[in-house]
């Protein structure tokens, strides 16, 4: 990983996995075992999805510029897919959803996912690279 957006993420991640921490033990209190289990699932899906678009992207956009968008929207519908299969897995009676508790699950989700898209936000700020050129042409 080189600096720049793969910088971004790396200053994003322990902040996210600190919220996804400390909600975790919030619900260990309140919930017992299964607010765990919720709440580091909530963050591990958050960190999966939303981490793993500029992992995967900013390598190919530097090899095409001209190939970001389709890759892109194909991604989307990756990760599209994925959440269905992931929201498939949790809903299965039986399975997975008897170990965790989903209101833990749902306010870590958007705990993590605020804290993700607000750091993300002050990264890009932060991060200087011009989008256009300005030129000195009359």
């Amino acid at each position: 990983m080189r600096n720049g957006r793969m910088g971004a993420v790396r200053r994003v991640l322990l902040p996210v996995v600190a919220v996804t921490a400390v909600a975790a033990a919030a619900f260990g209190v309140a919930e017992g075992a299964d607010g765990v289990y919720g709440a580091l699932l909530g963050g591990a899906v958050v960190i999966l999805f939303l981490g793993s678009t500029p992992v995967v992207l900013t390598p190919l956009v530097r090899r095409s510029a001209a190939m970001s968008l389709p890759v892109a929207l194909t991604f989307l519908g990756v990760k599209s897919v994925a959440a269905l299969i992931v929201l498939a897995l949790l809903f299965d009676i039986g399975g997975l959803a008897d170990r965790i508790d989903f209101m833990a699950f749902g306010i870590t989700a958007i705990a993590a996912s605020l804290a993700w898209t607000f750091l993300q936000i002050v990264a890009y700020r932060n991060d200087r690279t011009p989008t256009y050129d300005l030129s000195n042409k009359d």
